[in-house]
């Protein structure tokens, strides 16, 4: 498990593979525990939104079924959960650390 810490806000844990992949996408790198300062909140906020946009876009183009194909009724399976879905906490808690100019650690 990652957890998130800043004195702005609540705690976000996520399990190990998540959390690294979001320390990729704000451009940090995968050393346990680290940290950044206040005045690199903002970038990393930048980046990770970016990141995630870029991601979704190309989700979205990939499942695009051909204009002759219709999707199968049959196909029960679960929505898997997106990255965007799950990196919101996160970006709540950078938002709260850059607000209050206050650093971001994870462990």
């Amino acid at each position: 498990m990652i957890t998130f810490k800043s004195k702005a806000g609540r705690s976000v844990d996520y399990h190990t593979n998540v959390g690294l992949q979001l320390l990729k996408m704000m451009g940090r790198d995968s050393k346990l525990p680290s940290a950044m300062f206040a005045g690199d909140v903002a970038d990393a906020r930048a980046r990770l939104q970016q990141e995630l946009q870029k991601q979704a876009d190309e989700e979205a183009a990939r499942d695009e079924p051909p204009a002759n194909e219709t999707a199968n009724e049959d196909d029960d399976k679960p929505a898997a959960v997106s990255l965007q879905t799950r990196a919101e906490p996160l970006l709540k808690l950078l938002q709260q650390a850059q607000d209050a100019n206050v650093g971001l650690m994870w462990e």
